[in-house]
């Protein structure tokens, strides 16, 4: 039922049902779709897991679960014994509780979905905003004098 957690080699290949955790920095923790060069890979069985734990571990960053686990002066990290112990206990709390969680996850993921959508619409209205600037010291250079 549980992820495999190990470290992610850059060259390496990614396996299906995978997710990034960052394990430098103060975001360390952190789950992403995408790999970062300090990270450790979660491969889950299936879909079904794969959006728990990714999910969960979602949900253990922003409450700050992992950040009692952090070490280092300079730049703070997480061992991958003390990401995997994180999981399962976390994960033996909320199975019972599974359905409650999914509706926490359909929550989370129209959340995102939103933001996204928010993210997208903000990058359209700067790039509106540049084009309208441009264009108006374009007929600003090319009126007569």
């Amino acid at each position: 039922m549980y992820p495999m957690v190990r470290c992610y080699h850059q060259n390496a290949s990614i396996p299906q049902h995978s997710f990034f955790i960052l394990c430098k920095g103060n975001n360390a923790g952190k789950p992403s779709l995408t790999p970062w060069p300090n990270s450790f890979i979660a491969t889950c069985s299936n879909e079904e897991y794969y959006k728990f734990f990714f999910w969960l571990v979602y949900g253990l960053h922003q409450s700050g679960k992992f950040k009692v686990h952090q070490r280092g002066s300079v730049i703070p990290y997480i061992n991958l014994e003390d990401v995997r112990t994180c999981i399962r206990e976390v994960a033996l709390l909320i199975h019972p509780n599974w359905q409650r969680f999914q509706e926490i996850l359909s929550a989370l993921e129209k959340c995102n979905q939103l933001k996204s959508n928010l993210a997208q619409q903000i990058i359209a209205t700067e790039n509106l905003q540049k084009a309208l600037l441009q264009q108006y010291f374009q007929q600003i250079k090319n009126a007569p004098k």
